[in-house]
């Protein structure tokens, strides 16, 4: 990290200008969902989980409008919720990510109350939206807005942001 009387780092630079909160998202690809839902709960205890197919009412895919249709599982670890995410229909990241490396972490998210400014904040500094989506989401009663960035390109990780509308540190000024 820059200290005093030093020059500041790129990744001090972008970690100031993205000003991320704390991972409240860890996401994986399965290429089942109700499989893997059954190893984490048998095996590691983890849920109850919240099981539902997602098809978002506007999708975009590399800024392209598209369909898409997913599985998810839901659970959390503490304060981190765990979402599997089981590709259906359509052209999606997770069936490609599914197709070129199998199952497996494919993205952190971070829960955000200013999703348009941290959005415009991640195009300016230089990552391009491989997939958004807007919609209602029944599963929850409310309204999400979501997009994930190649921020891939070291470490294979990529990061989503996410505004829900029923979580109160999404709807903070």
């Amino acid at each position: 990290m820059g200290g005093k009387g030093k020059k500041m780092s790129d990744v001090d630079k972008l970690m100031k200008q993205l000003n991320l909160p704390p991972v409240s998202q860890i996401g994986v690809v399965v290429w089942d969902v109700d499989k893997a839902v059954e190893y984490y709960s048998s095996v590691f205890g983890i849920g109850p989980f919240n099981v539902y197919e997602f098809v978002p009412e506007k999708h975009w895919h590399k800024e392209e409008p598209s369909h898409s249709k997913v599985k998810m599982g839901k659970a959390m670890l503490g304060s981190i919720e765990l979402e599997l995410i089981q590709p259906l229909e359509g052209k999606s990241i997770h069936q490609e990510f599914l197709d070129t490396r199998g199952e497996g972490l494919q993205h952190i998210a971070f829960n955000v109350s200013n999703y348009d400014d941290l959005f415009d904040r991640f195009i300016k500094a230089g990552f391009k939206p491989l997939l958004r989506s807007e919609t209602y989401v029944p599963a929850y009663k409310g309204n999400l807005k979501a997009a994930y960035f190649d921020t891939d390109r070291v470490g294979g990780i990529i990061f989503e942001i996410c505004w829900k509308s029923w979580l109160p540190e999404c709807n903070q000024p």
